[in-house]
């Protein structure tokens, strides 16, 4: 059962970006601590890496849903339409304030890696020191939705764009690598979607071939079906998709009882 991972190995983990679908990654972590299998270090893009971060700090992933509802985001508190961009990366602090008692990846129980998209360089820059606020909304800064994010004076937006599954600062650093994507397209009707839909279909498009194309770098590839039938903002489908991630991701650890062996 699995038992390449309750040998005493590294366990490296990936978490993809996704917007609020990110929220799956909790579901994913749940099933895993149910087979008490931990990561040791953590790489993650955009709400990977938000998540990675609130868990890295030692939160639960029961603790972080279930206080996700109370908190406020993707609001119209958070609404300031502006040229290209639609929210304030404000509304990230709430969230922070609650998960992440010290801005400081030192104060994490576990060494986490954030990617960035450095859009002068066109290149994916790695934060793992420092401050731990502005890294993580650099990671997230959706083109469009957030302004571009500015840390040490150097210009960035999310990490998925060019690199939404970053295996590559894991490697050779643990023994074993578990990638989680959470974006998975779900079948289109035939009737072309509009406004939000398109937009998130469009992003998701571009960007899932830099996921599958690493996906045979690691151990344990986790990617939930369909998951693009929930929407990247829309906070009231937060327990369906953690449930979706949890029910699938079980499932799949059972099946491999097996096989990985």
């Amino acid at each position: 059962m699995l038992s390449f991972f309750r040998r005493k190995k590294t366990i490296g983990l990936v978490l993809s970006g996704g917007g609020l679908r990110g929220i799956g990654h909790l579901g994913v972590l749940k099933a895993l601590e149910e087979y008490n299998i931990k990561p040791d270090m953590i790489a993650g893009t955009s709400a990977g890496a938000i998540v990675g971060a609130f868990y890295a700090m030692g939160n639960s992933p029961d603790v972080i849903i279930d206080k996700l509802p109370v908190l406020q985001f993707f609001g119209f508190s958070a609404f300031r339409l502006r040229r290209y961009a639609v929210f304030t990366p404000q509304m990230f602090y709430p969230l922070f304030k609650t998960f992440l008692p010290e801005d400081d990846f030192g104060a994490l129980k576990i060494p986490l890696y954030v990617t960035a998209t450095n859009i002068v360089t066109g290149k994916t820059q790695f934060f793992s020191e420092g401050p731990l606020f502005e890294p993580l909304i650099a990671s997230a800064s959706i083109p469009f939705i957030f302004p571009v994010a500015t840390v040490k004076q150097e210009h960035f937006l999310d990490g998925g764009i060019i690199n939404n599954l970053p295996v590559e600062i894991l490697q050779g650093r643990c023994d074993k690598l578990i990638g989680v994507h959470v974006n998975a397209i779900a079948p289109g009707k035939q009737l072309v979607p509009t406004g939000r839909q398109l937009f998130d279909r469009i992003v998701h498009l571009s960007i899932n071939n830099n996921v599958y194309n690493k996906a045979h770098l690691c151990d344990l590839f986790i990617d939930p079906p369909e998951m693009t039938r929930f929407s990247m903002f829309d906070k009231k489908q937060g327990r369906a998709i953690f449930d979706h991630c949890y029910t699938y991701t079980k499932e799949l650890l059972q099946s491999k009882a097996i096989s990985l062996t």
